[in-house]
């Protein structure tokens, strides 16, 4: 097999998985916006209404394919579709027959399309809409061009818009408002972490996990409140039970190095930590001094 076939075989996988990847975030904010449309339609109707069992029915099957009935990114989906729309133009750099060249490009143009029109307002831009099919005289190769662009300007375009949610919901949220001013205030550790716990004394994490959503320090410092910081983007769906936050700092051995919690073999590496200060209200066992351990044994997850 020459390295020209390996070549293309590699490039093919890339973009038969980013296919796929594209298609499942597609599918999970199916998912997710099914269950939105179900929960509306059953405030709506009396408690009695025959209808209410095909709705319940209906929410509960999209909850269980999906796995949670919190909202799926759409974000992440408009991004996936860009990169297997990305990884097909840079396929078709490395094709020199014109007939294989105009196929390939067709079909990518017929799957991008496709999966945008899975995706409400997709095709929708800053000032105006792009044409949901390809214009009259345009190549199939331009036009996969400026639907890659037009992806990324409204991913964009959707992470500002994100970003400003979250700085607002910093600002005026009293936990993560004073994490906020602590942070500017140099009052958090630099190796320090924070986990958030709720009114029903359980911490945030995500789904299925035993581990709590960690908010870094040095990330929040250098990334703000975004998904690539702090995360604040975790707790929007929970604002409302979030009662306060746990700083910790880690615990090191006599060479300085952090000592890990045992896990399974493979997982990824959790470590040690002592509380070293808390925010708002928080459980009387809580208190500085305190291993991780002990919270992770005595509290549950939110979930």
């Amino acid at each position: 097999m020459t390295a020209l076939t390996l070549d293309t075989a590699r490039r093919v996988k890339e973009v038969s998985e980013a296919k796929q990847d594209a298609l499942l975030a597609i599918e999970e904010n199916e998912l997710a916006r099914e269950i939105h449309a179900c929960k509306k339609i059953l405030e709506t109707l009396p408690a009695d209404a025959p209808e209410r069992e095909q709705h319940l029915k209906r929410m509960e099957i999209a909850r269980l394919k999906l796995g949670t009935d919190k909202p799926a990114s759409y974000t992440k989906a408009i991004k996936l579709v860009s990169r297997y729309a990305s990884l097909e133009e840079q396929r078709l750099k490395h094709i020199g027959s014109s007939s294989e060249h105009h196929a390939v490009a067709q079909m990518a143009v017929c799957q991008t399309e496709s999966m945008m029109d899975r995706l409400p307002h997709s095709f929708k831009g800053k000032t105006n809409f792009l044409p949901e099919r390809t214009p009259e005289g345009m190549s199939a190769a331009r036009r996969l061009t400026e639907l890659r662009r037009h992806l990324d300007e409204r991913a964009r375009m959707l992470d500002e818009t994100r970003n400003q949610n979250l700085h607002s919901m910093a600002e005026t949220h009293p936990i993560l408002k004073a994490i906020i001013e602590r942070l500017e205030s140099e009052e958090l550790p630099s190796d320090g972490t924070l986990i958030i716990m709720s009114k029903k004394g359980h911490y945030m994490a995500p789904r299925g996990s035993m581990s709590p959503h960690f908010i870094e320090v040095s990330r929040l410092r250098t990334g703000g409140v975004s998904a690539d910081g702090g995360g604040f983007n975790r707790f929007m769906q929970d604002l409302e039970d979030i009662c306060g936050a746990v700083i910790m700092r880690p615990i090191y051995d006599e060479h300085g190095k952090p000592l890990e919690v045992p896990g399974k073999p493979g997982s990824k590496p959790v470590y040690r930590k002592t509380v070293v200060d808390t925010i708002g209200e928080m459980p009387e066992s809580i208190k500085p001094g305190v291993d991780f351990l002990f919270i992770l044994r005595r509290f549950k997850p939110n979930h």
